[in-house]
């Protein structure tokens, strides 16, 4: 089954939206706008008007040059300098397309020549052949590069990073973090590149600890922290009630606060949880022993196949392993894969094997459930045919367990 997925280059221009104040800028033919705009705009929320102009073609988010065939010949950073200097904007990352990226304009120049006197950030190269964790990563690690200056640090200042704006229900799951910090006397400086100011951008060079959420997509942003004075600290990916807890204590442990205001939240999930289980009688059992295959991209299937069987009792019939996961990653998943007695699950095409409830991407998941690869196909990944989102659909922390667990057990009863 070929499956659709995000680029590199597409996450470059969605991580330059994520912060609230900066503005994506694509240096390129018209095409390579047409999705970006659209994603932008509905995973990034802002007020919404018509913007007229060569540049917006009345969508407001993500201009675009618009190179044409002389461009390619002659070159255009012409064009960039009169776009970046109509951009009303604190911050502006120039992302240029696969074929404009060989032309060698001059974009340094051509925004100092536009008059722009805010912060900006000309990637230099095109990532379109890598996967979205590289693009996003790369793209929120050069702009804290641009905005922050080394301070002095406060050690009860916490930054939390690897969070991307494409991950569903992202919004709820910053409250959620952030609701955990602020109960243990701790302040959030920043979600860094999940929705944060520029302002605050510029602010979190003061703190003492950044902490990762997914930590792929955070390798470059950490290492920039580092530079800045910051202590870097890599838990367990809040994927399930278990590893939630888990996250919460490394996070009390490198600041040396208790952890235990902060549990308490996290337990009130899991209680709800456990109520509505035992609540259920015999319908609380129906997913015990049910099989299933989770294709993610992502290294948090590790923590959750591990919170499926030991919430559940749940068993895996195929695990798709992806080949950027270091070592560790899938030495972990083959080790708890071997205890539970289903190491042939490691590496099996999850489109090919028949479960009980397939978790994907959206478009997999419906696929899988309408050719009867699977009885229940959960969306908990892009791409999604859920475009219109009015309630959040978060996947990590406790407020994601929970909305597992409700589409999880509605699909079986259906």
């Amino acid at each position: 089954m070929h499956k659709e997925t995000m680029d590199g280059f597409l996450a470059s221009v969605i991580a330059a939206e994520s912060v609230i104040g900066s503005r994506a800028v694509i240096h390129g033919p018209g095409g390579c706008r047409t999705h970006s705009t659209r994603l932008s705009a509905r995973t990034v929320l802002r007020d919404y008007s018509i913007r007229e102009g060569p540049f917006y073609f009345d969508h407001p988010r993500v201009p675009c040059t618009y190179l044409d065939e002389e461009d390619y010949v002659n070159g255009a950073d012409y064009k960039v300098q009169d776009l970046v200097a109509e951009i009303d904007a604190e911050l502006v990352v120039v992302i240029q397309s696969p074929g404009t990226s060989l032309i060698g304009d001059d974009l340094n120049g051509a925004v100092y020549r536009s008059g722009y006197d805010g912060a900006f950030v000309i990637a230099e190269n095109n990532l379109m052949s890598e996967r979205p964790h590289v693009g996003y990563d790369t793209t929120i690690a050069s702009m804290v590069g641009a905005v922050c200056a080394r301070t002095e640090v406060d050690p009860k200042v916490v930054n939390i990073v690897g969070l991307p704006v494409i991950l569903e229900g992202w919004e709820s799951t910053v409250d959620e973090l952030r609701s955990y910090v602020e109960a243990m006397g701790l302040e959030v400086g920043a979600f860094v590149g999940a929705g944060c100011t520029v302002d605050e951008l510029r602010g979190s060079s003061r703190a003492g600890i950044t902490v990762s959420v997914l930590p792929e997509y955070c390798i470059d942003t950490m290492e920039a922290y580092r530079r800045l004075g910051s202590s870097c600290v890599v838990p367990e990916v809040p994927m399930g009630f278990g590893s939630t807890g888990s996250w919460i204590r490394t996070v009390a442990e490198a600041a040396g606060v208790d952890p235990a205001p902060a549990l308490e939240i996290l337990s009130r999930m899991e209680r709800r949880s456990s109520r509505v289980l035992l609540s259920g009688m015999h319908e609380g059992m129906k997913a015990r022993c049910s099989t299933y295959s989770v294709d993610l991209d992502t290294t948090a299937v590790v923590p959750f196949v591990e919170w499926l069987h030991s919430y559940l009792g749940m068993f895996p019939e195929a695990v798709d392993v992806k080949p950027w996961w270091d070592d560790g990653t899938k030495a972990r998943l083959a080790s708890f894969l071997e205890s539970i007695g289903c190491t042939d699950a490691m590496g099996r095409d999850a489109s090919r094997t028949r479960v009980d409830v397939a978790f994907a991407d959206g478009y997999s998941a419906m696929l899988l459930e309408s050719r009867g690869t699977c009885s229940v196909g959960l969306d908990l990944w892009i791409p999604t045919e859920h475009r219109m989102v009015f309630v959040d659909r978060p996947v990590l922390g406790g407020k994601g367990a929970l909305r597992i667990l409700d589409e999880l057990f509605q699909g079986i009863q259906r």
